[in-house]
């Protein structure tokens, strides 16, 4: 077997043309070292565990900011449906009486790969202050204080599906 060492002093290949940009006709995006041919609007989406599209569930739109991904929420509705599976997740998950969420803490709850867009994450914080959670404004960003000693916490927690727990959030909002 014959062993061959490559030229040091040799450049390796470069394509003369860039990558195609997401949201191009070419209808492909970029990944580390290669393309895809997965459709354009498909970075975003997260497959739950059940393989139902989470960004679909949520009623969130993928978008662009800052050259990351990152959420919308079409309607004020989502919103409430947002602010509710967050309330869930965190009920059946926690273990605490106190947890803290911030943007980044909600979009794991979420599933998401992304971040949610600030505007976004205003509508939802102050929908979780008018709910009775504690936001407390912090040098690095907003934070959600979640008590697990609230009444519709404890609503939340007894619930049996996400549309109790959405009925339980607009009770509690006076919808």
């Amino acid at each position: 077997m014959e062993v061959k060492f490559q030229d040091r002093s040799m450049k390796p290949w470069v394509s003369p043309r860039p990558d195609p940009v997401v949201g191009t006709q070419g209808g492909l995006k970029v990944e580390r070292g290669r393309l895809s041919l997965a459709p354009l609007g498909s970075e975003g989406r997260v497959e739950s565990p059940n393989g139902s599209n989470a960004s679909a569930v949520l009623g969130l739109v993928v978008g662009r900011f800052k050259r990351r991904t990152a959420y919308r929420v079409s309607s004020f509705d989502g919103v409430v449906r947002l602010v509710a599976v967050l309330l869930h997740r965190v009920a059946m998950s926690s273990r605490g009486s106190v947890v803290y969420v911030n943007g980044r803490k909600l979009a794991r709850y979420l599933g998401l790969s992304g971040v949610v867009h600030p505007i976004d994450l205003s509508a939802i914080y102050s929908l979780m202050e008018k709910l009775g959670f504690e936001v407390v404004r912090t040098s690095r960003g907003v934070t959600a204080v979640i008590s697990m000693d609230k009444p519709v916490m404890k609503e939340v927690k007894a619930a049996k599906s996400i549309d109790e727990v959405i009925m339980t959030v607009k009770k509690y909002l006076g919808e």
